[in-house]
């Protein structure tokens, strides 16, 4: 571009582009402050209605609906401010536009400062609510209006400031004032950056449509001119047409004067139609040239540097724009090409500028018009340098679209890169079996090299040395079929056997008559031992060893089949540890797993005679006895079975002696059936069990009548509860210091539609069984509340004690249960106590002492119940937060008198509840001797059927009026 002469005329002109570029950058900037605007106010409004509704109950509801209400007035006005913007026309007033938006934003911005300084409690919820949403916001103002800084700094400054001077007056601040010091310069510095990366992009933008305006009309211009030129080249043509008129006049006057010239004449039309031909040949092969390049998609370029002229063919079909859109394309190449291409292509093209280089050659990617990324190969020289100077005038080169090709080698590399990385034996032969290709897992699983098998033929591979009619017969079925698979067994190098599974496919090439064979082997080795070791645990017991359930119905299915077949026995004997659960308890399932694999161990090798011997599941194992011909055998193999079972176990140091419960069940004398002879066994097993354990019952019809009987009472006992037939009778506690009644334990009884009154002995086991026994104590708990609190209504005050099962003991509600039921009934707690049992409090020691402390907290009494005949020590009594210790009445049947030397164990029991500050309390008491003998004691209560058997509430209402009299 040359500098014009007139040094103040390009002054002027340069003055002028500038405001014109500043007059349309400031426009560019107030529209993008505007387009953004109406998202920010909904934000907003949203993020006040979230704050408001969280400080509706904490803050004056006038103040802060009046605060809403501004704010939503503000809202309205700049969302109304926006459209009226968009709506207007002319681009004047800017200035104006600008500062009403300053001016909304200055609002806002204090609207939240005055809401956060004076309007939100000091709480951690409501101030971090509040500080979140303007943080958001403020944020999200960081990309609306940073376009125009002022407008950023009038809304965060009268916003944050006073969240700022608020938290610095504090003496324990939410977030400290330094942090939202420092937050707000990095927000200001975010604005900051935000708006230079803008203003450059704004500047960039303006200056480009300005460039595009000047090059439109210099086009105009040039047009203009190209006309005029057009009709200066019609002028000419005219004299020219002219001037050959003249010519042929002459050229007849020159044939007449001379014939000498004809000859010469002819010779140069001879020339001049060689000419021609050569010129018609030459078309026809720049014709060809031309469809040669149209038809391999090439495009070809010429450069000229001078001038920034370019000629390119196939422009549009490359990169998607018409050449018209992208006139400079070679010097304006960097917004196409990928930022990571676009230095390899500019140093090439440096390099052959500047002729370090004779040619030049890249591959690069371009964004298409469509948006994708295309890959191109650039192939070029510079053809025309400055005499002097050496610099390049003109550059010529080919450009070609290579995306498809550039994806085939890509999927190529994957593919290979699959092929080589795949867990799978992978190899490829020829169409004469020979291996030409395998893959690095193949070595791997194998252990030879490739370098020892490629080039072989597949028969003669050290892998696949089978036998020759199984080589011919993989060949038949693979050109027959097209492939074969199956299982062999071959050698790694090293000599060692291994299982594969082979299947060889073949594969036709696009020539005809032309295959290969890919084949994929997987080394079976780790398969073989799962399987191995599933078919194991699918018939064996991982921790004993011995048969599981499963193999113990295969193996009771074939004795009973043999058994029919030969007419011969079988017994099944079912055999529990007893109070195994207890162990696991106290000692930890480690130990239980280590006692359960030591029975197997013993089983196994003191009980020869038995066909089967299997661990059902936890500590139940059966015994499969088909040898014997009288009964007496098998209760002899019972009680070699309990005895086995019974001598001690050493394990970690504990001596464990535990017994046994053995049901046994004899086929074809009970059932001709396999399940109904496993129940029958089960329902032996649980008759041991109800006597207490440690012996063996045979199956007899009568279990199945009380199995079926207990059935029917689980299922009274469900409509019982619903139908609210259980009640609760009232069994006394006497004071012994003073001869009164204060207290009464709960006993619960059913009034059975068609039994009658059914005592607890009847049905309290199955609903242990059944786990009915929660909802049982949870309505005895509610009656005997109910009833507390009628008695204080008649100005009675009596302590009742209600028992509490293990399994409510262990239930996650049972806190909140307790004392929602007494805040219910309006029930004093010290009015209510808590019996357990010793086997209930080591289910779960820490458990039930963090649950029991839970309890004493509500002013609820703890006792231990039957104390002596459950299987704790006496460090539990230490250990558990309890009030009171009862006696079982068994401590009670050696008490005959008076004299202090009788009844040991029970005077040691008082004196160690009275030294552990606890009360005792005495139950079971029948005769007077039992009575002064406790009153010698210095037992605190007695409790039995000399005083009173349980009674109803009204009548017991009656006795304690009567007894206290």
């Amino acid at each position: 571009m040359t500098q014009p002469n007139s040094s103040g005329s390009a002054a002027q002109i340069a003055i002028d582009d500038t405001k014109t570029i500043a007059q349309s950058l400031q426009a560019e900037k107030i529209t993008l402050l505007y387009r953004d605007s109406t998202t920010y106010y909904q934000l907003g409004m949203a993020c006040a209605l979230v704050c408001c509704t969280l400080l509706w109950t904490y803050q004056a509801q006038p103040l802060l609906l009046l605060w809403l209400l501004v704010y939503a007035g503000l809202t309205y006005g700049g969302i109304h401010l926006n459209k009226a913007f968009v709506q207007q026309t002319s681009c004047e007033n800017l200035s104006r536009w600008k500062h009403l938006f300053s001016l909304g934003g200055l609002l806002v911005g204090s609207c939240w400062g005055v809401l956060v300084s004076t309007l939100t409690p000091e709480s951690l919820l409501h101030e971090s609510a509040v500080i979140i949403c303007m943080t958001g916001l403020a944020i999200y103002a960081t990309a609306v209006f940073s376009a125009v800084l002022t407008t950023y700094l009038a809304f965060i400054l009268p916003a944050f400031l006073p969240l700022l001077l608020n938290q610095a007056q504090l003496e324990h601040p939410l977030i400290s004032p330094y942090i939202i010091a420092i937050f707000l310069c990095f927000l200001l510095y975010g604005a900051w950056r935000n708006q230079r990366f803008l203003v450059d992009s704004l500047t960039a933008k303006v200056k480009n449509q300005f460039l595009l305006t000047q090059m439109q009309e210099a086009q105009a211009q040039s047009q203009k001119l190209n006309a005029q030129l057009a009709d200066e080249v019609a002028i000419r043509t005219a004299a020219e047409h002219k001037l050959q008129q003249a010519q042929v006049l002459l050229e007849q006057q020159v044939v007449e004067r001379t014939q000498a010239l004809s000859t010469s004449n002819q010779q140069l039309q001879e020339a001049i139609n060689r000419q021609h031909i050569a010129g018609l040949e030459l078309e026809r092969s720049r014709l060809r040239y031309s469809k040669a390049v149209e038809a391999s998609e090439l495009g070809l370029w010429e450069w000229n540097l001078q001038t920034d002229e370019i000629f390119h063919s196939h422009f549009e079909q490359l990169f998607g724009y018409s050449f018209d859109e992208m006139p400079h394309f070679m010097g304006h190449l960097k917004p196409l090409v990928h930022p990571q291409d676009y230095p390899i292509l500019r140093s090439a093209l440096v390099d052959n500028l500047k002729g370090i280089t004779d040619q030049f050659k890249v591959q690069f990617r371009i964004q298409h018009k469509s948006g994708q990324w295309r890959w191109l190969e650039d192939t070029g020289r510079v053809i025309e340098r400055d005499q002097k100077s050496q610099i390049a005038l003109k550059m010529i080169g080919t450009r070609r679209d290579i995306t498809e090709q550039f994806l085939k080698d890509e999927k190529l590399k994957l593919v290979w890169q699959a092929f080589e990385s795949s867990n799978e034996a992978i190899f490829i032969l020829d169409e004469n079996f020979t291996i030409t290709t395998l893959n690095q897992a193949l070595c791997q699983i194998t252990g030879y090299q490739s370098d020892e098998l490629l080039g072989i033929h597949f028969e003669n591979s050290p892998l696949w040395r089978q036998d020759l009619k199984l080589n011919i017969q993989i060949k038949e079925q693979l050109m027959q079929f097209g492939v074969w698979e199956g299982e062999l067994i071959e050698k790694r190098k090293n000599g060692e056997s291994f299982p594969e599974w082979l299947k060889i496919y073949r594969v036709l090439s696009q020539q005809a008559g032309h295959s290969h064979f890919v084949g994929m082997f997987t080394d079976l080795t780790q398969r073989k031992k799962a399987e191995e070791k599933l078919s194991y645990l699918a018939n064996y017991d991982e921790l004993t060893g011995v048969a599981n359930r499963n193999l113990f119905k295969d193996r009771l299915h074939i004795a009973i089949s043999q058994a029919r077949l030969n007419k011969t026995n079988v017994a099944l004997l079912l055999v529990d540890i007893d109070r195994f659960k207890a162990i696991n308890n106290t000692l930890g399932h480690d130990v239980g797993d280590q006692l359960l694999q030591e029975l197997a161990e013993r089983l196994t090798t003191h009980i020869h005679n038995v066909d089967t011997i299997a661990r059902l599941g936890a500590d139940e194992f059966a015994l499969i006895f088909d040898q014997y011909t009288n009964i007496d055998q098998v209760s002899t193999l019972a009680e070699q079975v309990a005895a086995t079972i019974h001598t001690p176990f050493m394990i970690e140091e504990h001596e464990l002696i535990v017994s046994s419960s053995i049901g046994i069940s004899l086929f074809p004398k009970h059932t001709r059936g396999l399940n109904i002879l496993v129940n029958q066994a089960d329902l032996a097993r649980n008759k041991v069990k109800q006597l207490g354990g440690a012996g063996f019952e045979f199956y007899s019809e009568e279990m199945q009548t009380g199995s079926l009987e207990r059935l029917k009472m689980e299922n009274d006992l469900r409509k019982a509860l619903q139908r609210d037939e259980l009640c609760v009778y009232y069994q006394p506690k006497v004071c012994l210091k003073e001869n009164k009644i204060y207290e009464a334990e709960a006993l619960v009884r059913w009034n059975h539609p068609e039994s009658g009154l059914v005592s607890p002995g009847s049905f309290i086991p199955i609903a242990e069984e059944t786990g009915l026994i929660s909802a049982v104590g949870e309505q005895v708990f509610v009656q005997s509340c109910q009833q507390i609190s009628a008695w204080l209504n008649k100005g009675l005050s009596i302590k009742v004690s209600v028992n509490l099962s293990a399994q409510q003991l262990l239930h996650n509600d049972l806190v909140s249960f307790i004392g929602d039921t007494i805040k219910a009934h309006k029930v004093p707690a010290h009015l209510i106590e808590l019996e357990l049992t010793e086997s209930s409090l080591i289910e779960d020691p820490e458990r039930t002492v963090e649950i029991l402390e839970q309890i004493k907290a509500l002013g609820v009494t703890l006792a231990i119940d039957d104390f002596g005949t459950g299987y704790s020590s006496l460090s539990y009594l230490q250990r558990f937060p309890l009030d009171i210790l009862k006696i079982d009445r068994s401590f009670l049947k050696e008490v005959t008198s008076a004299d202090p030397q009788q009844a040991t164990l029970t005077k040691a029991i008082i004196a160690l509840g009275h030294n552990l500050d606890m009360k005792i309390v005495a139950e079971g008491v029948e005769t007077r001797a039992q009575l002064d003998f406790l009153k010698y004691q210095h037992c605190d209560y007695a409790q039995g059927f000399l005083i009173s058997p349980p009674v109803p509430a009204q009548t017991f209402f009656e006795l304690v009026e009567r007894y206290n009299a």
